[in-house]
This record gives structure tokens, C-alpha cells and sequence, in this order.
């Protein structure tokens, strides 16, 4: 503001009354500019409004009939962000195995955005990883299936949130470690502060399955055993397919009458695709007889 008069120049500014212009804030809103003299008034401006404006803001001059007109001018669009791909096919995928694809959100807007990543339908209990499952012997899980209280949480992205310069890009990891048997069709959406959620979205899609292992021999052999001897014999639990696999033997339920008494020193593991795993059982013969006992 500048007072081309020989008076001081007492100035009030006159707030607006649009939708527009209730957005814009003038600092000072008030004061007196002495003769000659000049006042520096800082703008700012926020809002959630989108499209074109041209808005006019009048200070009041005491003494004046007229007050003194500004005019402004703009657009407000919402920021574009863009993923380089498509789609992240993740194929098929063996269950509780995580597996990483990578994709790159650009901000191709002029201004900084700050995200945030989620994605749809998915759950809130951390999903059970192959590696942390076979460290669980004999926990019931085995036999029972993994129990969720919530739905499980099957997809972690890194870095799930940050903000992103003007024609700058972020480099993310989508991780799926699914623990459900299912066909997926998931969207990765991208919420905006200040701007609004699912500004952005990339599709997400994979198959699980859980791969078929084979026993053998089906039958172990201890010959003649004495009695509370341990005697140790060896099967191969073998995988033919294209994916690894999660094996574990279920702790036998010891009963007073039970004849004979088997457990394994290695009774957990995880058997590569097109190889084999090697488990070792111990048995203790309880009674004289020949026995026949499963184990699972």
C-alpha cells in the first residue's frame, strides 16, 4: 500500500465475504501509512476450493470516499501425482512367503506434496511370516491353522508416507506375505495431506497358493528295539513344485498307554522348490509288542 497524499493514511482492510475470499489473510489488517510512505501487506492463502478465481479486496481509507481496490487472480488444481506402472502382478506366490516388487510415485505437479499410502481391504493384524512360523514348535497353528482375532494385515509398503518435491519421485517396495489362499485384487491408494484421500491408485494383484510336499519313505523301519531306548531313523519331505514350502511335525499327545514315543530334533523347517528336507524322528518303544504309530 502506498500513500501518494500529504496526510497520514489511516487504512483498515474490509474482509470479504465470499467463499474464495474468507481464504485469504492480510497481514496488517489495519494501520497508518505516513505520507510519501509504504506498507508492506503479506498475503496468505488456503483452501480446499478447486478451479479458477478472480477476487477483489478493498481497504478502507479514512477520509477517503473510496476505498483501495486489489484484484487476484488464480487457479487451485489439485496436485497430479503418477506411478510408472500400470499394475504390480505379483503371480503366484506361495503362502506365508513374503515377496517385494518395487514401483516409483512422481509428483509431476509444481508444488511439494506430503502422502500417505494404504491399501484397500486389507486387514490389521500382522501377518505370520514362513520364517517366524516354523520357530513356533508345537504350537497349535500346526494343526489348527494360523488363528486371526482381526483380519490379517498382508501388505506392508516402505516408505508408506513422505513427502515428495515438485518433479521429484519416491522409489516404494509393496510387500505381500499372504496368509490367505485366495486370488488378490487389491488397489494401492494415495492419500493427500490437505487435498484428499484416494488421489491416486495403482492396482495390485497376485495368486497364493500353498505347495504340495511329498513324505518318503511313508514307512519307517526301527527293526527290534529294547525298551525306553531311543532310536533314530530319517524321512525326506520333498517339494516338486516352483515354490517353497513350510513344513512341521505336530507334537504327539503323550498318553500314559501310549506304546511308543516319538519326537524329532528338527521338526520345523522350510523346503525350497525342486529339493528336499531331511527330518530326523527319535522313537521310545513303552511296551514289548510291534507297533505301528503315526505320526503327523
Amino acid at each position: 500500500l502506498m500513500n501518494l497524499g500529504i496526510l497520514d493514511a489511516p487504512f483498515t482492510y474490509i474482509p470479504s465475504t465470499t467463499s474464495v475470499g474468507s481464504c485469504f489473510k492480510f497481514e496488517p489488517e489495519e494501520g497508518v501509512i505516513e505520507p510519501a510512505g509504504t506498507q508492506a501487506v503479506q498475503i496468505s492463502f488456503h483452501t480446499t476450493v478447486l478451479g479458477s478465481f478472480e477476487e477483489e479486496f478493498q481497504f478502507s481509507v479514512a477520509g477517503s470516499p473510496m476505498p483501495a481496490i486489489l484484484t487476484i487472480k488464480g487457479s487451485v488444481t489439485v496436485p497430479s501425482l503418477e506411478f510408472d506402472v500400470d499394475e504390480i502382478n505379483f503371480g503366484e506366490i506361495s503362502f506365508g512367503f513374503p515377496h517385494t516388487q518395487c514401483c516409483r510415485l512422481t509428483n509431476t505437479s509444481p508444488v511439494p506434496v506430503t502422502f500417505q499410502l494404504r491399501m484397500s481391504d486389507d486387514g490389521t493384524q500382522p501377518a505370520v511370516d514362513s520364517l517366524d512360523q516354523i520357530r513356533k514348535e508345537g504350537d497349535p497353528s500346526w494343526e489348527k491353522g494360523i488363528h486371526f482375532y482381526l483380519e490379517p494385515k498382508e501388505f506392508t509398503m516402505n516408505p508408506s508416507q513422505g513427502t515428495i518435491l515438485p518433479q521429484e519421485h519416491q522409489d516404494i517396495e509393496v510387500t505381500l506375505c499372504s496368509n490367505t489362499v485366495m486370488d488378490f485384487y487389491r488397489r494401492m491408494l494415495v492419500d493427500l495431506e490437505g487435498f484428499g484421500q484416494g488421489v491416486a491408485a495403482l492396482v495390485i494383484t497376485a495368486r497364493c497358493l500353498v505347495p504340495e510336499l511329498r513324505v518318503y519313505p511313508e514307512i519307517l523301519l526301527y527293526d527290534e528295539c529294547q525298551l525306553n531306548v531311543p532310536y533314530e531313523r530319517k524321512f525326506l519331505i520333498a517339494n516338486d513344485t516352483d515354490f517353497p514350502g513350510c513344513y512341521g511335525l505336530i507334537p504327539q499327545e503323550r498318553k500314559d498307554d501310549s506304546p511308543v514315543f516319538y519326537s524329532s530334533p528338527k521338526p520345523c523347517g522350510i523346503v525350497q522348490p525342486y529339493s528336499t528336507a531331511e527330518i530326523p524322528v527319535i522313537i521310545e518303544v513303552q511296551t514289548l509288542d510291534k507297533h505301528c504309530t503315526n505320526v503327523l
